[in-house]
């Protein structure tokens, strides 16, 4: 047998030479086509598109017949875009919700895959899987990050104030914003060219009374179950309080970008902004030194009441009639991973849904932490909503509230008797 082998390899010694001899070509190996996976996205802040490139650079590298194209789309028009794509066939391979009750309807057409049984899951928070479950325990994103609503603020801004401490009253807040006008600052930083931005400045108030009276209150004023005039979250005073304090905003809040806004708090000319937690990665991207804090809103004459929203109700969706939904499906699981999970921490200066992170990546979520989370100072308001699901009605919203900063008395009963009629007229037309 071993003489024969030694023969053979003889022989094929010999074949190959007189290849070589004959200058035969050899034919390279084709190369495998590449594929484009498309993933959109509604991320302005660069910590997070940076997040995004990193992880889908890394998935090329680990899969290099796959690259991706990520398409940033505007926040108010994101909705309504993927809707269009919807309708005509064109979704994406991946894209991100933000709430899953807003976009039930990709459920529904099948542009939502069931990621129930995926492994990836395994890695995410339980806490954090009840915003992406609907009603008969199904999961449909890989969840991102922890969002909270409340108060940045500026603690240099504060200190310059001479503000001791994060105001736990609603009394103690004009007295802040009282104190910075004092000294110069802006005390709110508003940004209202973004329309968007005028939802989450009413966020904070409205979801915390929301949680105490009624989490479907938005359902319902959208069903016609109850009114603004019922004032059943006490709406009338929600609206009483934003009157108050759209004295301290900045000169011209709707000549004023939501960058902008950000800009005023990075560089201290503003001590507050009203928002959600993903305001860091947008202030510090402008300004790493920002000394940025985060209070809850302090909507009451109650310190105790002064609680922090958090939740994660929104992420990574894949389309189950993409071509590419297995390479889909292994990029989510990458995005599952402690390693992207840091990266997301470090990038986009959140608070990451993955089990096992660091909480001490920011002192901005240090304090949070210490503050609210440690003390069970905090509330779950991934089953609370500040827009309607009905797109007309949520426009009427937003107009009706536009109309109610413009106008100098900032008439509260006029707004409410404006928002109900025009959800009664809606409502009809609908019929």
């Amino acid at each position: 047998m071993k003489s024969r082998i030694i023969s053979l390899g003889i022989s094929v010694l010999v074949v190959l030479t007189a290849c070589q001899s004959q200058n035969v070509t050899k034919v390279p190996r084709s190369q495998p086509e590449v594929q484009t996976l498309s993933w959109v996205h509604h991320f302005d802040e660069e910590g997070a598109r940076k997040w995004l490139e990193i992880g889908t650079q890394l998935y090329s590298k680990q899969h290099p017949s796959y690259t991706f194209a990520l398409t940033g789309v505007d926040g108010g028009n994101y909705l309504s875009l993927l809707r269009t794509w919807a309708i005509s066939g064109n979704m994406p391979d991946m894209y991100m919700i933000d709430n899953l009750d807003t976009a039930f309807d990709f459920i529904r057409s099948g542009y939502a895959m069931d990621l129930s049984n995926q492994p990836s899951l395994a890695n995410i928070d339980e806490r954090y899987l009840n915003g992406v479950k609907s009603a008969d325990g199904r999961i449909w994103a890989l969840p991102i990050d922890v969002n909270g609503v409340g108060v940045i603020y500026n603690k240099d801004a504060f200190a310059k104030a001479d503000i001791k401490e994060p105001p736990k009253t609603w009394q103690q807040f004009i007295e802040a914003c009282e104190a910075l006008q004092k000294v110069g600052i802006v005390p709110i930083a508003a940004g209202y060219k973004d329309a968007w931005t005028i939802s989450w400045d009413l966020a904070a108030d409205l979801l915390a009374n929301q949680y105490v009276v009624n989490p479907k209150w938005i359902a319902d004023i959208e069903a016609g179950k109850t009114t603004f005039k019922d004032n059943q979250i006490q709406f009338k005073e929600i609206l009483g309080r934003f009157s108050e304090r759209l004295k301290y905003v900045n000169h011209k809040p709707f000549e004023t970008d939501w960058n902008q806004a950000q800009m005023l708090l990075a560089e201290g000319k503003a001590g507050m902004i009203i928002n959600g937690t993903w305001t860091i990665d947008g202030v510090k991207s402008k300004n790493p030194a920002s000394n940025l804090g985060l209070f809850a809103f302090p909507y009451s004459a109650d310190p105790q009441k002064a609680i922090f929203g958090l939740k994660s109700t929104g992420g990574i969706v894949i389309n189950p009639k993409s071509p590419h939904k297995e390479a889909a499906l292994q990029a989510l699981d990458l995005f599952a991973t402690q390693q992207l999970g840091n990266i997301f921490q470090k990038n986009k200066k959140a608070l990451s849904v993955i089990k096992g992170l660091p909480k001490d990546f920011d002192p901005t979520y240090i304090e949070l932490d210490s503050t609210y989370i440690q003390r069970g100072k905090t509330y779950d308001w991934s089953s609370l909503y500040i827009d309607f699901v009905n797109q007309d009605l949520q426009k009427i919203f937003i107009n009706a509230i536009t109309k109610f900063i413009i106008d100098p008395s900032h008439n509260v009963d006029r707004c409410i008797q404006e928002l109900d009629q025009a959800f009664n007229q809606q409502r009809r037309a609908s019929k």
